[in-house]
């Protein structure tokens, strides 16, 4: 009898780690299905335009059709519909139910841009390019973007759900304008995400890109926080929460860094290092709220004609370092700006 009740229990703790096992295996798998990842069919036209087998008209077209207005409006069309479904989904089921229907529109939305991309590659010939499977130095401009006043804003919001949703939705709209502007957004953290703009996908020279990137995406980018922030606002009000100020604050650099496929064996993912992702990032750290902070060098850099605003001086985290930044005012600031030293005119 005592044999009996040891073999039955050891049966059932075998079954139990099975089951334990298969349903760690389960939730990993489920997580890496929507874990995000730029765009591949994004990152076949950056490594496809510049080879020569592939015929210049044909680059051109692939890169200028995804600015085309009836194409991006109708790119915009599925995420929309995700969102309406989600929100009766939350209404009749649940948080669950909202869930369910967006993870599996991002799982759908996941295979059909690898089988988008595994179409092009072959006549692309960019399977055996080196961005692709290695990482390799490239020039490319690199855009951080955070909330100013995000700690507060978790405190003051108890709701954790709300929290999130607001989030999602904030995130949603910074991830649209950068990808409206050609960009690749490669790490989301938390309340920001970084970005790079690469010259190939662009269209453009490296100047005339970054000149984009700093006049128009900064901007566009302050315009839809400051929207997002009027109606989190009013909403607030009239649900009788407190009223958090927060802001946006955006840094940008430009030069050389690695990019490509990184990380451990099996569980690579695309990303960016080097010194102008660490740049762009300290940048964003010292922006006030409603401005954006580019490095005065990277016009140089880039072969750009360097911008008349006034120079402020910051001071690096490198010791004895400072850097000579162009501060753009574009969004609204419920804060009190940070005072920057003004460098000497050169």
């Amino acid at each position: 009898m005592a044999a009996m009740r040891g073999a039955t229990k050891r049966l059932n703790e075998v079954a139990s780690a099975v089951l334990d096992g298969l349903a760690w295996e389960a939730a990993r798998k489920a997580v890496d299905v929507v874990r995000y990842q730029p765009r591949q069919l994004d990152l076949v036209l950056a490594c496809g335009v510049d080879q020569p087998e592939v015929p210049l008209p044909v680059t051109r077209w692939l890169v200028e059709a995804r600015t085309w207005p009836a194409l991006r409006h109708l790119s915009t069309i599925p995420h929309r519909i995700v969102r309406l479904v989600a929100a009766e989904a939350a209404r009749w089921l649940g948080p669950t139910g909202s869930a369910v229907v967006r993870w599996s529109s991002g799982a759908v939305a996941a295979a059909v841009d690898h089988a988008g991309a595994s179409t092009l590659q072959q006549p692309l010939r960019a399977r055996a390019h080196p961005g692709m499977l290695v990482p390799h130095p490239h020039q490319v401009a690199v855009i951080a973007v955070d909330m100013r006043g995000f700690s507060n804003l978790t405190r003051v919001l108890h709701d954790t759900q709300h929290l999130a949703d607001l989030i999602g939705e904030y995130l949603t709209e910074m991830t649209e304008v950068i990808e409206a502007h050609r960009g690749v957004v490669f790490q989301y953290t938390g309340d920001g995400l970084l970005a790079i703009f690469l010259p190939e996908l662009a269209g453009s020279d490296a100047a005339t890109m970054l000149e984009r990137v700093v006049r128009e995406a900064g901007r566009e980018l302050h315009a839809r926080f400051d929207q997002l922030n009027a109606r989190w606002r009013a909403n607030w009000r009239a649900s009788d929460r407190e009223v958090a100020p927060i802001g946006l604050g955006v840094g940008v650099s430009f030069g050389r860094a690695t990019v490509g496929l990184l990380g451990p064996s099996g569980k690579k993912q695309f990303g960016v290092i080097g010194e102008p992702v660490n740049q762009a990032a300290f940048l964003c750290s010292q922006a006030a709220a409603g401005t954006l902070l580019v490095e005065r060098e990277a016009f140089a850099r880039a072969g750009a004609p360097t911008p008349a605003e006034r120079v402020m001086r910051l001071r690096s985290k490198k010791r004895h370092q400072r850097i000579d930044t162009i501060c753009l005012r574009y969004g609204a600031s419920p804060f009190r700006p940070r005072a920057l030293r003004r460098a000497p005119r050169v």
